[in-house]
């Protein structure tokens, strides 16, 4: 790929990050928890393979993402540890949101990785 359509692809990833991050505040104000979950977890994964595609990083499953996120971005300290559990749970909680039927997302929940969520994608951002 050349290094144009690679700044094309990192720029089209963003803005999906971007643009599921405003939709994921919507469904919190609107008290859909699960959709809130599903839309935090997608920002934050678009956020993260911008910075894949940027640095020539490939995975092709979500827990591939997070085993090579922790693996060049983690360990190597670029971000701190706690992102790399909080994109974890962020995984299972989408999973848990919209899989299980046994299990309804809380409002704490939500709330809880919210904030993280945008501070996650302002950290990979600027990376």
């Amino acid at each position: 790929m050349d290094e144009e359509n690679r700044k094309i692809l990192v720029s089209q990833q963003k803005q999906k990050a971007s643009r599921f991050l405003s939709q994921a505040d919507e469904m919190l104000g609107m008290e859909y928890w699960d959709l809130a979950a599903n839309r935090f977890y997608y920002a934050c994964f678009h956020a993260v393979q911008g910075l894949f595609i940027s640095k020539g990083i490939s995975a092709h499953t979500h827990a591939g993402m997070i085993q090579q996120f922790s693996l060049h971005f983690v360990k190597t300290r670029m971000v701190d540890m706690h992102y790399g559990s909080f994109l974890a749970r962020m995984m299972q909680l989408r999973q848990k949101a919209d899989y299980n039927c046994a299990y309804d997302i809380s409002e704490e929940e939500v709330k809880e990785t919210a904030t993280l969520a945008h501070e996650f994608i302002e950290v990979i951002g600027n990376l």
